[in-house]
């Protein structure tokens, strides 16, 4: 599916439910907001996602269940909000999650059951605040976080990112 070039904001519920959408989902450079449940349940995108660079928030439950996606989660560098339940149950995605250092607030449940995800990335100095919920479902205890070296020990001690089963700078 492509969304043409000229949309701006995917509204709330702009997609929900819309499952007989098959293939890869495209979202436009221009988008600045991915609104509550926009696609929620379209469980047969398939491929990796990128979140564009001038999306600033992703709503609540704005991917949840879309568990056709495979590959890695990129998030854009000027997503400050990643809404509850955002991406809650894409167990497809594999490999790697990419937080860029935007983002200020992860709600709950933001990436449970995505237990495909090997590696997070998390850009972001300070470590966000976060609860146990946000990874809920998901082997953290074997999985890596990378964070930038000049908070290693920030995230080290930090609820809920601390308990990664290894934490390594770059």
């Amino acid at each position: 599916m492509t969304i043409p070039n000229s949309v701006t904001t995917i509204g709330n519920y702009a997609f929900y439910k819309c499952y007989r959408f098959t293939g890869a989902l495209t979202i436009p450079n221009l988008v600045t907001t991915i609104g509550n449940y926009a696609f929620y349940n379209c469980y047969r995108f398939t491929g990796a996602l990128t979140i564009p660079n001038l999306v600033t928030t992703i709503g609540e439950y704005a991917f949840s269940g879309c568990n056709g996606f495979t590959g890695s989660l990129t998030i854009g560098n000027s997503v400050t909000t990643i809404g509850q339940g955002a991406f809650v149950s894409c167990s497809g995605f594999t490999g790697s999650l990419t937080i860029p250092n935007s983002v200020t607030t992860i709600g709950e449940w933001a990436f449970a059951d995505c237990s495909g995800l090997t590696t997070v990335t998390n850009h972001s100095t300070p470590p966000q605040s976060i609860n146990s919920y946000v990874f809920s479902g998901v082997s953290i205890g074997s999985k890596t976080l990378r964070v930038p070296s000049s908070a290693l020990s920030a995230y080290q001690g930090a609820d809920v990112w601390k308990t990664f089963g290894t934490i390594i700078g770059f």
